[in-house]
Formats: structure tokens, sequence, C-alpha cells
């Protein structure tokens, strides 16, 4: 199995080599441009992945509005994905979730208006062959299992379900529309995994996501006002996503 991982917050302050091996890099030639660059790497314990820093690899050069996610994917494709996993911060909306928790999510909401979230566009044919949208939740159940077993066998304190609701972005929601998506039943809130999700879909490439809280969301800041985006918040997606490769794929039927 070929697998993948995309890494949000934090992820251009790692040193990638005190926690695998690192091996080639490359940048995909994309007919949506260039991908960014992807590295393989090779975790100590076993098992191996392509890794790519969505919003740079030196610091932060674009936000989570402005990746380019159609040539990531299609680029994961090339790859020979089979797999995907990625970590993103988020900003906590449910009750009971706090600053440094994570969240496995199980569903999606789509806020997002301006993105393109297919690789077919205005009828014309894909350079990439596309499949059936699957029913029900976009997150494939098996790798979700996967990060969970990962994050309890680290001590990390995680919630196995929830809905993530991702906006548009670059500003900051109101407090309105967070109290909108916390009764329509989001959990946590970011600006990444759409089209992300849709298009690894489209590929017919399974996907899961870990959601690592940052902060509490606008409105929800005075129930827990510590807020996180230093390097530590890459560490732990990285480790999760590796140790993640590991987990035996029996958790899958749990």
């Amino acid at each position: 199995m070929t697998t993948v991982i995309f890494g949000g917050t934090a992820a251009y302050h790692l040193k990638l080599a005190d926690h695998a091996i690192v091996g080639e890099r490359r940048v995909m030639d994309t007919p949506y441009g260039d991908s960014a660059p992807f590295v393989h790497l090779t975790a100590f314990s076993g098992g191996s992945a392509w890794f790519s820093s969505r919003h740079g690899e030196d610091g932060l050069q674009r936000t989570a509005a402005f990746v380019n996610h159609r040539a990531n994917l299609w680029a994961a494709r090339a790859l020979g994905a089979s797999a995907i996993y990625s970590w993103n911060g988020v900003g906590a909306i449910a009750a009971g979730l706090s600053v440094g928790q994570m969240v496995v999510p199980d569903d999606l909401l789509d806020m997002t208006r301006a993105r393109v979230g297919s690789f077919v566009e205005n009828g014309s044919p894909s350079p990439v062959e596309v499949v059936d949208m699957p029913a029900g939740s976009p997150f494939d159940s098996g790798l979700r299992a996967r990060l969970n077993a990962a994050c309890a066998a680290m001590g990390f304190v995680c919630a196995s379900h929830g809905t993530y609701v991702c906006t548009e972005g670059p500003r900051l929601e109101s407090a309105a529309e967070i109290a909108m998506y916390g009764w329509g039943g989001a959990a946590v809130v970011g600006m990444t995994l759409s089209p992300e999700v849709w298009l690894a879909a489209e590929l017919g490439i399974p996907y899961a996501s870990l959601c690592i809280i940052t902060n509490m969301a606008t409105g929800r800041w005075h129930l827990d006002s510590r807020r996180d985006f230093g390097p530590g918040v890459g560490v732990k997606g990285l480790q999760v996503t590796l140790a993640a490769l590991n987990i035996p794929p029996e958790t899958e039927a749990n």
C-alpha cells in the first residue's frame, strides 16, 4: 500500500529527519500546475509514506484558501497513493472539547464558496479518471480506525467521531457563524479539508484526517482561552500519522 500524508498546521516547522528516514523529494508536474513537494519518509518503527506540507516547506507560504489541492491530489495519484492521511489544526465548537485534544472526523459540512471541488470542470473531460462519490461519510472508516488506534497507543486524548465544518477563509468566522455551525452539528472548524477530501473521493483514494484542536472557535474562547499553533502541533500530527502506518488491518473491523 502506498500512503500519502498531507501535513497541515506547523508542518513547515518540522525537521523530518528527527522523525523518519528521509528519502527522495519530488515536485510533480500536473495539468493544474506544479504540486507541493513530496518527500519519501520511512518511519523508524517501519512503514513508509510520501509526505507533503500543504502550506509550505520552510514557513507558512500559503494559507488554506490558496492551496492547489487539484495539483496535490493529482500528484498523490501519480505517486500511486492507495491511502491518504492528513492532519489539520482546528477550532473547537462542541462542548467538552479543549485545546490540545484531537478529533478524527467522520463527516464534513462544506461551507466553502469559491473553491474548485472537482477534476471535472464546466463539463469538460477530466485529465484523470474519476469515480462516483461515496454515499455517506467522505472519510474512510478503516483509516479512521487506524488513526484512533494510533492516538490511543500514544496516549493522546482523541474523540473518535465528529463533524468538521470547512469555511472559505482566509478570515476567521464570526461568532454567529460558529453558533450556526454548532446548531448544525459541527464539532470543529477549519479551512483545509474541502476540496481535498472530495478530490480524493473522485480518484477513489481512501482518506482520513486527524484534527488537532489549536484554539476554541470564535465565541467559544471563554471556554478555553489557550491557543497553540506552535511546532508541537506538527510533531503530534506527524507522529500519529506515521504511527497509523503500523496499525494492523484488523483494527479496521473494530
